[in-house]
């Protein structure tokens, strides 16, 4: 590769866990640098379907080890019934999985704060921001700290204290958090295995020359900073959050890979300009089986925004382009295309001068002609229909990125290089 970064252009579930699993094959570590259980990626092999959250989806690899980076929360009692999963599924982690000592931990403590403040912004309710938050705030606890059974349990206790003394949790919560609390030490116990100082593990991978492939969750218009603030996740979830999430230098990413979706969608609540709240709406979701991983709920869907998209691009340095999704939309007769924005009669092309006020924004769309059934069955993206090959094209026009690669389903196979 040898260091290939793969980031999620649009509001995330564009499909990177399918694409990480097909280009782990000739990949020796596969590095997850931010997020936590609140993302969802989903992969199907020979009808076998893995829905994986923390671990990255290289671990489907047998000789891919897998790095869960100090840029992320991990949740212990998520984390070992993920790992447990994939040993049901025949699938050896063993010595292949290594957790940051430096990764900060989500608690049941946070999943209960989330749970009665996150609603506003549209969270997975799996204390994910909490953590964050705590991590900033210094109250976080990191998983070296889990090794230590007796500050463990005093870190919970004060925390505990300071939530109810704070009003972050009710009395009415502590029953129920007696039970989860027992569970989380229990799983914590069961993760000391994975402890590894990851930095050491990444620096010492590149200076090998070892092909890694880097892996993002949610995507760059969730980012914390570049996205649609307040409406996004915690972390940083564009490519400036590989270097401090990893511990690696910057410049030793060599490829970033983009993965945009071949229309849009959202999880949650925040601005999102090509929204289609009727029933071309609704065929897209019933056709791109648009339901989250994580959560089941459904996502929001409408069409390709290129100002945004155009941006992703942009801040990230995205090399090429891999488009998901694209024999969804042999559905429709005609397709479209935001190629720009209007506000009080000012037209905007420019996403980062449009996103303080994105929920104003009038979307201005380009038609273009559909193509009809039949693509999925396709093994050559030389055969696709011309229409397809005008969409792409476009796409790439006003992206100013090649298209490497698209995806026509959602086998390993169903990925076409052109």
């Amino acid at each position: 590769m040898p260091v290939t970064a793969v980031i999620g252009g649009q509001w995330g579930d564009e499909g990177k866990g399918k694409i990480v699993d097909a280009l782990s094959s000739g990949a020796d570590i596969v590095a997850r640098y931010q997020g936590g259980a609140n993302a969802g990626h989903t992969v199907i092999i020979n009808d076998k379907t893995f829905i994986l959250h923390q671990i990255p989806s290289g671990i489907l690899h047998e000789n891919v080890r897998c790095v869960l980076g100090h840029g992320m929360v991990i949740d212990p009692v998520s984390l070992i019934d993920e790992i447990d999963s994939l040993h049901g599924n025949g699938i050896d982690t063993t010595g292949r999985i290594l957790l940051s000592t430096h990764a900060h931990i989500v608690t049941p403590l946070h999943r209960a704060m989330d749970r009665a403040t996150g609603q506003v912004i549209g969270t997975t309710g799996r204390g994910i921001g909490l953590a964050y938050s705590d991590k900033a705030r210094r109250l976080g606890i990191r998983a070296v700290d889990l090794i230590d059974a007796g500050s463990l349990g005093d870190y919970i206790r004060k925390r505990l204290k300071l939530a109810i003394d704070q009003g972050e949790i009710t009395e009415a919560e502590l029953p129920a958090l007696k039970d989860d609390i027992e569970q989380f030490l229990h799983a914590s116990n069961k993760l000391l295995e994975y402890l590894a100082d990851t930095v050491s593990v990444m620096l010492e991978a590149i200076a090998r020359g070892d092909s890694i492939l880097i892996e993002g969750a949610q995507g760059t218009l969730l980012d914390v900073d570049l996205g649609t603030y307040p409406y996004v996740t915690s972390s940083s979830a564009s490519a400036s959050g590989i270097a401090a999430g990893l511990g690696i230098p910057a410049r030793s990413v060599d490829r970033l890979i983009g993965i945009f979706k071949a229309y849009a969608t959202r999880v949650g609540n925040g601005p999102f300009p090509t929204e289609l709240e009727d029933r071309t709406g609704e065929q897209l979701q019933n056709s791109g089986a648009e339901f989250g991983a994580t959560t089941g709920r459904p996502r929001r869907c409408g069409w390709f925004d290129a100002v945004a998209a155009r941006y992703a691009c942009r801040t990230n340095g995205i090399d090429e382009i891999y488009l998901s999704k694209l024999d969804v939309l042999e559905k429709f007769d005609s397709l479209k295309i935001c190629t720009g924005y209007r506000w009080n009669g000012e037209m905007i092309n420019d996403f980062s001068a449009a996103v303080h006020k994105l929920d104003k924004m009038e979307p201005i769309y380009e038609e273009l002609p559909g193509w009809g059934a039949g693509v999925s069955q396709l093994t050559d993206a030389n055969d696709l229909p011309d229409q397809a090959k005008t969409y792409i094209a476009r796409i790439e026009e006003l992206l100013e990125v090649p298209v490497s690669h698209v995806s026509i389903g959602a086998e390993r196979s169903q990925i076409l290089k052109r």
